[in-house]
């Protein structure tokens, strides 16, 4: 969707889509927080322990999702999908650093095969654009922000985080590109934001669930690259869907070894 979004004609710009797309997912979450009754908690966030770390993952994710989304705008977003998993990498190691998660071997074998993954995806690769870089970029801000999110939703409620933390980084989005969203916006029919409401209801899934793993336990390294195992699912898309078929067995190839060393990280004790 966000693919779709960004390479349309008189499209929105990656920072415009990003605070959009933050800024529905936290309305999103409002009849949530009532019907699971959480009105009483909604201020839990601004706890003096919390809220600074609140802060600084909100003003970093309002950057990384800005180059996030232009390393979708590209005509394949597989090579981006497989820089972005470079993530897991980074959270991996700092989940070890800061939380003291699981040190096995073969998680560092997952890691090699990743980075395999992202150098295979870059070596004399004729679809190479110059946004698939925005990807590794994102990934690297990602693995810092997922460690933050953790660190927060072990006191505090992922739907009270969800609608704060989103609802700031639209705010920061906003306010370090306020002319240019505003620009963006301006005579946009109303339909125009179909695709980013959509592509928001996904990714409130994915922010619900990836941070509810969190408070059960889940390392964050390991639920990161779970996560990336939607490199493969996307690359399939690209092909059947898109139609997608320049440097198809480079991207197999770099994919099939960026999900085996995201299934060896996911599955590692």
């Amino acid at each position: 969707m966000q693919q779709h979004l960004l390479n349309l004609k008189n499209a929105f710009n990656e920072r415009t889509s990003a605070v959009l797309t933050f800024l529905f997912q936290a309305i999103i979450t409002i009849p949530f927080l009532f019907l699971f009754g959480l009105t009483d908690q909604l201020f839990s966030i601004f706890n003096p322990s919390v809220f600074p770390k609140v802060i600084l993952v909100t003003f970093i994710a309002a950057i990384s999702m800005v180059f996030y989304l232009k390393s979708f705008k590209v005509k394949n977003i597989s090579i981006s999908a497989i820089f972005v998993s470079f993530s897991a990498i980074v959270s991996t190691t700092l989940g070890i650093i800061f939380f003291s998660e699981s040190v096995n071997p073969m998680k560092f074998v997952g890691i090699v095969l990743i980075l395999i993954a992202i150098i295979s995806a870059n070596l004399k690769n004729p679809v190479l654009e110059k946004n698939h870089f925005y990807g590794l970029l994102a990934g690297l801000i990602f693995g810092v922000g997922y460690t933050l999110d953790k660190a927060i939703v072990s006191d505090t409620h992922p739907l009270v985080y969800i609608f704060w933390a989103f609802m700031m980084i639209a705010a920061w989005g906003f306010f370090l590109g306020n002319k240019s969203v505003i620009n963006s916006i301006k005579d946009k029919k109303l339909i125009s934001h179909k695709p980013i409401v959509i592509s928001a209801i996904g990714y409130f899934l994915y922010n619900f669930f990836t941070f509810t793993a969190y408070t059960y336990g889940g390392e964050v390294g390991r639920i990161d690259a779970i996560n990336n195992s939607q490199v493969f699912l996307i690359i399939l898309f690209e092909f059947f869907i898109l139609k997608h078929t320049e440097g198809t067995a480079r991207k197999l190839l770099s994919a099939g070894l960026a999900v085996a060393g995201i299934f060896i990280l996911g599955t590692v004790k």
